[in-house]
């Protein structure tokens, strides 16, 4: 008789140990009989035993069958839309991740150090400042410089002011120039995102810590000999630099506005000797409505095909020796403004694009209505210009 009072089959040998067949046969049907318990469980909300399995006890009647199919298959329908919640449910955990990351971006903003500081960490938060620089709609090239900057050089925590003074300290004029705007930028966009009164006085201290520009005030204005010699060499180089240098000339416009413009020139309207295009292009708090031209210079544009990078067209005034871009917007300005043409301040301001954004509805429409009246003094003087250089008849 088999131990604690269990029935023995006949063909089951006296001795598990004694068949080397036997423990596989016994273990194969114990994993059956457990299955075979677990979906008679999920159908009748009970454990069978092992007496009960339905090959060992005789044949089970058909309606139990039937009854125990049908709860099998109810309880696979739950199974079903058990797993499609678990489907949603992982869905779900990928958007937490999503979310969990700009949160772990603040998390160096929240924790504090003995004494209730703050500490920020540039690869804790740079993620954060990505999103700040594409809804900010910074141009390209200057979001890419700024990230270069703060990946070069913010390298460690930043807890206090000293933090800033240590990594500015070894830096060239230039860097610490590069450096300041993107930091700057840095900060503004984590004061944003955590509006806290003891937070911003910690990047307010920040701040005050970094090096201001060792630049002073930029007087060189290029003289017209300088222009006229400029426009001399231009005639015969590729018809794109002809076309910026010359909508540079006559609009007195940044190299970024010209460029965007070159790329996807707008509708012109033709006044009296000259043309006016909207620009609507937003720069700090500077806004540049209108770009104004000559009738050379829109002629120019008009053949120009394919486009145009900043770089290619900054490095190529710089290699050729012409007069860079900033200094052009210097000379339209001066010249604009000179007892020769004795254009009202305001207006040249109107002009070249340094109009405040907060600009009235009424003052708008009155220095618009002066700028074409007066515009007409300087795009004589341009067409002036470009008949001492030889490349227009008089």
């Amino acid at each position: 008789m088999a131990k604690y009072g269990s029935r023995r089959r006949p063909s089951e040998p006296e001795n598990v140990g004694s068949n080397p067949t036997g423990p596989a046969k016994n273990e194969l049907l114990s994993a059956k009989t457990a299955f075979i318990g677990l979906l008679y469980e999920l159908a009748f909300g009970t454990v069978l035993g092992r007496s009960q399995a339905w090959w060992e006890d005789g044949p089970m009647a058909g309606e139990q069958i039937d009854e125990l199919k049908r709860r099998v298959e109810e309880q696979a329908k739950a199974l079903g839309y058990l797993a499609s919640s678990l489907e949603k449910e992982d869905v779900l955990g990928q958007l937490i991740k999503r979310v969990e990351k700009p949160c772990e971006a603040l998390s160096s903003l929240a924790a504090g150090v003995a004494g209730g500081s703050f500490v920020l960490s540039w690869p804790e938060t740079r993620s954060l400042f990505l999103q700040y620089l594409e809804f900010k709609r910074y141009e390209p090239k200057n979001a890419q410089n700024m990230l270069n900057y703060l990946n070069r050089f913010v390298k460690t925590p930043i807890a206090a002011p000293v933090d800033v003074m240590r990594i500015f300290s070894p830096l060239t004029a230039g860097q610490r120039h590069h450096l300041n705007r993107a930091m700057r930028a840095w900060f503004k966009c984590l004061e944003i995102n955590r509006p806290n009164r003891e937070f911003k006085e910690f990047l307010d201290s920040l701040r005050k810590a970094i090096p201001k520009d060792e630049m002073g005030i930029d007087i060189n204005v290029p003289e017209e000999e300088q222009i006229v010699s400029d426009l001399r060499r231009l005639a015969s180089d590729p018809i794109q630099f002809q076309a910026a240098y010359n909508l540079l000339l006559d609009s007195g416009l940044r190299l970024v506005e010209v460029v965007r413009l070159l790329n996807n020139f707008p509708e012109v309207e033709r006044l009296e000797g000259f043309y006016r295009c909207p620009v609507g292009l937003f720069r700090g708090t500077k806004q540049a409505y209108y770009c104004y031209l000559t009738e050379y210079t829109h002629q120019l544009v008009k053949q120009l095909k394919g486009r145009v990078s900043q770089l290619s067209i900054s490095k190529w005034l710089q290699n050729h020796e012409y007069t860079r871009a900033k200094y052009l917007r210097k000379f339209a300005n001066d010249m604009m403004t000179s007892e020769k043409l004795n254009i009202p301040e305001s207006v040249a301001d109107f002009i070249q694009g340094r109009v405040p954004k907060s600009i009235g509805a009424k003052h708008y429409m009155q220095l618009k209505r002066k700028a074409d009246q007066y515009y007409p003094r300087y795009a004589q003087y341009i067409t002036e210009l470009r008949q001492k250089a030889g490349i227009i008849t008089a």
